[in-house]
């Protein structure tokens, strides 16, 4: 049987429990996937469908994931996350087998949110688990394959879901029974996870106590979480807007569909190249990655042509792709496993965050400036170029201020005549509540950024 390298020495991994890994990802971001194809055809449907129904039924699944991604990351720090996984895709799928069977517009929301729960529980912990199962370069690695991967699939089922919503506006449903997927699967895989019950357990008995109390901020570095979300945040805000507003500037149908999909395949590219590329960039993945999106939105603002556009999407995309796995990486060795899932939940939230807000942060700007995205688009991406060089401007400053701060601590060490390597600042210095002596995850990587 083939099996895959897990970073863990020579430990490997059974393709299948890999396999499962990955579906279990891809049934965090489907939701919505099969309403596209109809939308046009609502008001035919569902005859008397307002603005606001469909409205609701877009963004729903967004906002029902957003306080339900914390929901799922709390819980996982403290009960079986195998048994919270394989009950949460029970429900998935069973909310997925009633979809078949909608017989109006308003059952047609409250699904949409219901399935839009499960997938916002499923998040950090498909992002945990990643992290249990690899270390080191082959879970960084993970990290961008999984991301390419999604891509992937999110662009086969984009088309496949169309042509099946030609047979029958039911079919594209189909894609929302995957979570029944993994409950094959369940009884294998709860070996490769590492249950918040029995690492509690274990540093129990390394203490010689009864129980140990953990403190979420004693166990993740918080500065670079919210150094972290923040950047996640903005860049996922600037790249959906890409898709939302496309279809507004170029009304062709397929040159917009067109242009739509090379920001999955730019997402999908830099996945499959994620560890080649961090090898080049090294110490400088948030420095560059916002100046090229930065880049891609400036070929996408000034000119028109739709080759030149084209490749500014693919630029800003591919970079877009670049930063999310490495920052789901970095998270991951900056807090102890027991607070891993509610780190993760924090950093997964800023994509429902980022993408339901970015139509009203960018159409508000716009109204502030007199302008209308709806009748202007090309507004929205002139906006986002504007917040792209306000936020590669915060980025450079930073890594300035950063890199003086180290110098000046260098030299005081050196004037001391103190051979002891200086800590970088931001090092992430995690307590364990279970250790006598504090764990500390050194972010050098982040502190040179």
């Amino acid at each position: 049987m083939l099996r895959i390298k897990s970073g863990y020495g020579t430990n490997t991994l059974p393709l299948w429990a890999v396999f499962n890994l990955y579906v279990i990802f891809i049934c965090t971001s489907i939701p919505g996937l099969a309403i596209s194809p109809i939308m046009g055809d609502l008001t035919r449907i569902f005859p008397g469908t307002t603005a606001l129904e469909s409205q609701f039924l877009t963004i729903g699944p967004n906002f029902a994931a957003i306080p339900f991604v914390f929901l799922g990351g709390w819980i996982g720090t403290k009960f079986n996350n195998s048994k919270l996984t394989t009950w949460t895709c029970l429900f998935y799928g069973i909310c997925g087998v009633l979809f078949f069977f909608v017989p109006n517009m308003i059952t047609l929301i409250i699904l949409s949110f219901l399935i839009g729960i499960a997938a916002g529980i499923l998040s950090p912990l498909s992002t945990a688990f990643i992290a249990d199962m690899f270390e080191g370069k082959r879970r960084t690695a993970q990290y961008g394959y999984t991301s390419a991967t999604l891509n992937l699939v999110l662009m086969a089922s984009v088309i496949a879901t169309g042509y099946l919503a030609k047979i029958s506006w039911r079919l594209p449903f189909i894609i929302y029974l995957l979570p029944f997927v993994p409950l094959f699967f369940a009884k294998g895989f709860k070996k490769y996870i590492k249950e918040p019950a029995q690492i509690r357990k274990n540093d129990a008995a390394g203490m010689k106590a009864e129980k140990v109390h953990y403190k979420f901020s004693q166990q993740v570095n918080i500065p670079m979480l919210v150094r972290y979300c923040a950047f996640y945040f903005f860049i996922t805000l600037v790249i959906a807007a890409i898709s939302l507003y496309i279809p507004f500037r170029y009304t062709d149908s397929s040159t917009a569909g067109d242009l739509t999909s090379i920001l999955y395949f730019g997402i999908m590219a830099s996945g499959y190249t994620l560890n080649f590329c961090l090898r080049v960039l090294k110490n400088k993945v948030a420095i560059i990655s916002i100046i090229a999106i930065l880049a891609g939105f400036a070929l996408m603002t000034f000119w028109s042509d739709v080759i030149i556009v084209g490749i500014g999407i693919l630029v800003a995309t591919y970079f877009y792709g670049i930063a999310q796995p490495y920052y789901y990486n970095r998270l991951s060795v900056a807090s102890t496993r027991v607070a891993l899932t509610l780190t993760l939940a924090w950093f997964a939230s800023m994509d429902s965050i980022g993408n339901v807000v970015a139509p009203f942060i960018i159409d508000g700007v716009a109204k502030v400036f007199g302008s209308s995205t709806q009748s202007h688009p090309i507004v929205a991406f002139q906006i986002c170029l504007a917040l792209c060089v306000i936020a590669a401007a915060a980025v450079i400053i930073r890594k300035i201020i950063v890199s003086a701060r180290h110098d000046h601590e260098e030299h005081e060490l050196e004037a001391k005549g103190d051979s002891v390597n200086p800590i970088p600042e931001g090092a992430a210095t995690v307590t364990a509540a279970s250790a006598a002596a504090p764990v500390s995850h050194t972010d050098a990587s982040d502190t040179k950024k």
